[in-house]
Parts: C-alpha cells; structure tokens; sequence
C-alpha cells in the first residue's frame, strides 16, 4: 500500500494540541469516498520516553494506490478540503511539517498487524528516521536495509528489543527534490516498558555499527489512535462530515 506520512511540530497549547491534532487528522475522512484514505492514524510523541524530540506527533494516511493518493491530493487542494487546511492550521505549525510518501513494506508481524487494524483504538510504536549513507543509490539502501531486518550492523536485535511487529516505508521516487527522509521504519509494541527496553538497547548498540547504511537517523516513541475505519465495537467516532467526532481521552 501507498503510505502519506506527516511529521510535525505542535503549533498551539500544549493542552490544546492532542485533540486538536485528532480533529486535523480526522478530518481526512470528509472527503467523497472514493477519495478518503483507506485507513488514518493519529499519533502523538511520548517526549517523556524521547526528551527533545525531532517532531511532535506523527499522522499516517494509506491508500490503495497512486492513483487513489493522487486522487486526495488533488481534492486537498481544492477549496473542497478547506476545514482541513483550517484544523491543520490550528494544531501544527506549517513551515514545519515535514512529509514523506512511502511505500508499506512489513517484515514481520503480518497477523498482529491485522489484528492491530481490525481491533482499532491505540498502540505504542518506536520510529526511526534516516537518512542514507552517502554513496548509496535509493535502490541499493533499500536493498541493504531490508536484508538487514533484524540487525544492527552484523549485531542481531535481542528478542526483548524486537517488539511486535516489524514494517519499512520505502520513500516513493519523486519528480523533484528530495523527501526530509530515505527510510521509515515502524516497530510496535504492547508494552510501554518493552519499547522502552528497545530504546535502551539502541542507545548501547547503535553507535558505529550502521555507518555504512544511515547518515543520520532519528527515533520516537509514539502513541498511535486508529481513526479510521474504527473497530465496529468503538461505538460512534468519526463520520463523513464530522471530523473529530468522538472526544479523546
């Protein structure tokens, strides 16, 4: 699946900002249906678990194809989207946002993951951001990253580090510039205390040992709500129309 990232920095109170953040993110599913993503997360950073952290929340939005991203991209900048442009414009700060269009690729995990969509509601995830080493080609980074899941250099990630679920966003080509990032990657978790173990062992294993793969790289931990579709269980939340329907706890 085609996967649009958002990472961005808050733009108004602190205790103002996670609802105002849900309703943002939330307001994707006003669009027709044949344009709406097919699945919207909302994601706030745990700057207790990451002190001074690189982004403030994370918003996920996944489509069918290109076509169908197209599709939104093309209604978001009609007048047609402006209670949109107006939530984003109160939660975040748009000089600020940073956006990546990528490709879902997962490596582990397939059945929780489908159970993690079916269910709904929230789930802890640990993110790190890159950018490659120099001298690689986009083709030969992604080749090299997904042949070392699993690793950290030739160091294998302990089982207690390894959450569960593994996926890499490989970057789609673009027709100009560069993405903020050259990877991704998304590793869940059903325990604040294991993602925290994961943060531990990256902190005493990481140095050095990924030179020849990432420039410079990047992690939160992340506190994710599934917007849309909701669980059939989850009673009423977010409708064509209603953006932030449902409150947030």
């Amino acid at each position: 699946m085609i996967k649009r990232i958002l990472l961005v920095t808050r733009g108004c109170a602190p205790d103002e900002f996670v609802p105002a953040w849900r309703a943002a993110m939330g307001a994707a599913v006003t669009a027709p249906p044949d344009v709406r993503p097919s699945r919207v997360t909302a994601g706030i950073v745990l700057d207790e678990v990451t002190p001074e952290p690189r982004h403030d929340a994370v918003g996920q939005e996944w489509f069918d194809d290109e076509e169908h991203l197209s599709r939104y991209e093309s209604w978001l900048a009609s007048p047609a989207s402006a209670a949109v442009d107006e939530l984003f414009g109160r939660a975040v700060e748009r000089d600020a946002t940073d956006i990546v269009v990528t490709g879902e690729h997962v490596l582990r995990g397939a059945p929780w993951f489908e159970r993690r969509w079916r269910d709904g509601g929230e789930g802890l995830k640990h993110m790190a951001l890159a950018t490659r080493a120099a001298g690689l080609t986009q083709a030969e980074f992604f080749d090299r990253w997904r042949n070392r899941a699993g690793l950290v250099g030739a160091v294998p990630i302990p089982e207690v580090a390894r959450g569960q679920a593994y996926l890499q966003n490989h970057p789609l080509p673009k027709a100009a510039g560069d993405w903020p990032y050259d990877a991704v990657n998304e590793v869940y978790f059903d325990d604040l205390d294991d993602l925290r173990e994961r943060i531990a062992w990256f902190a005493e294993n990481l140095a050095g040992n990924e030179d020849d793969l990432v420039r410079e790289s990047w992690f939160v931990a992340v506190r994710e709500e599934v917007l849309w579709p909701e669980a059939t269980s989850a009673g009423e939340g977010l409708l064509p129309g209603r953006p932030g329907g449902r409150g947030t706890s």
